[in-house]
């Protein structure tokens, strides 16, 4: 069985060091709170899709409550079953 390496990304954090190295009159920083919102929205559907390939993505992407490690709903058993089944 080969394994495949599998990057994740702390979005929520990532954009809050960008925002908070931008200065706070940046013209990025609008841009990245409406990117953090969208992110936000785009999760929320995908919970409610349910799709085993769409909620692997999103957790790498740390947008689940499940995969964020600061959330009461962090669940790292959760995380790894998820994140190592087979997908068919």
């Amino acid at each position: 069985m080969s394994q495949k390496l599998q990057w994740k990304v702390h979005t929520t954090a990532l954009l809050k060091e960008i925002s908070s190295n931008v200065g706070h009159n940046s013209q990025v920083r609008i841009p990245l709170q409406i990117l953090q919102n969208l992110l936000a929205q785009v999760a929320q559907r995908a919970t409610e899709l349910h799709d085993p390939i769409l909620d692997k993505l999103m957790i790498r992407l740390t947008l689940y409550s499940i995969a964020e490690p600061s959330s009461p709903d962090y669940d790292s058993e959760t995380i790894e079953k998820i994140l190592n089944e087979e997908e068919g």
